[in-house]
């Protein structure tokens, strides 16, 4: 046998018993307002594919033997391979791509601060609140929390009058069906999609890069749909600041003395 073929063979035989690399799970934040379930409470979304496996499966089940986890109910997530990486959460259904846990900004109100959370929760925690204060929104005006502050009259005036002229089309929209309202819109733009919340036409971003925005009436009430059409605001400064500049028209800097 020549050198050169056991040389293959030996490498062909660490590549068979090496371990595979570990996995690790990208946590995400989102709220794209009447689309995030149960009002936005406290949950996590997840991709199918990831559901039923070591790293999300029903509390009544146990890693080696996954079950996927139900709508609603307590669903147990890990991080990466150690089990020291888990912790429960309410499972909501699918949403993000494969490996990533995607969480409303009232989970991380609920668990950041915590002493017995996973180290990639307290990772992702300690992110969000550097990056609060790296883009200054824990110095700017929250138009939520202050919508009569000078700089907040405009910007919160001119985002619930888009709300609420927009509330009324999707209502219309979901009494009707998608497909019955689109068909009485003569403007492709007036056109909706998603349960209602989006615009059927791609509208965003640049003429090779397009999405469907997010409307201003699917927004809950309180919350704004930001200027790109991706998520609504709120007064939630992790989120903005994740998402930043998205949120940042409801943030002004303060007057200067």
């Amino acid at each position: 046998m020549s050198g050169a073929v056991i040389a293959m063979l030996g490498a062909l035989l660490i590549a068979s018993t090496a371990p595979a690399a570990a996995r690790e799970i990208k946590l995400t934040i989102y709220d794209d307002g009447m689309s995030c379930p149960a009002n936005c409470d406290a949950h996590v979304v997840l991709n199918p594919e990831d559901n039923g496996t070591r790293f999300a499966f029903r509390p009544d089940s146990v890693r080696q033997a996954p079950q996927p986890c139900v709508v609603g109910e307590s669903c147990r997530i890990c991080f990466s391979d150690g089990d020291d990486t888990c912790m429960t959460a309410t499972y909501r259904g699918g949403g993000p791509p494969k490996g990533t846990f995607d969480f409303t900004p009232a989970f991380y109100a609920a668990n950041c601060g915590q002493i017995d959370i996973p180290a990639a929760l307290r990772k992702q925690c300690a992110a969000l609140d550097a990056a609060v204060v790296r883009d200054g929104y824990d110095r700017r005006i929250d138009c939520f929390t202050a919508p009569t502050d000078p700089k907040c009259v405009d910007v919160t005036a001119k985002a619930k009058a888009a709300r609420d002229l927009d509330v009324p089309k999707r209502q219309q929209c979901l009494r009707l069906g998608e497909d019955v309202y689109n068909r009485a819109q003569a403007k492709p733009t007036d056109r909706r999609t998603n349960e209602c919340n989006y615009s059927l036409l791609r509208l965003g971003g640049t003429p090779g890069r397009k999405w469907h925005m997010l409307l201003p009436g699917a927004c809950r009430e309180g919350t704004f749909v930001d200027r790109f059409g991706l998520d609504c605001c709120s007064a939630d400064l992790r989120f903005a600041a994740e998402n930043h500049p998205e949120c940042l028209s409801f943030f002004p800097k303060p007057k200067r003395d």
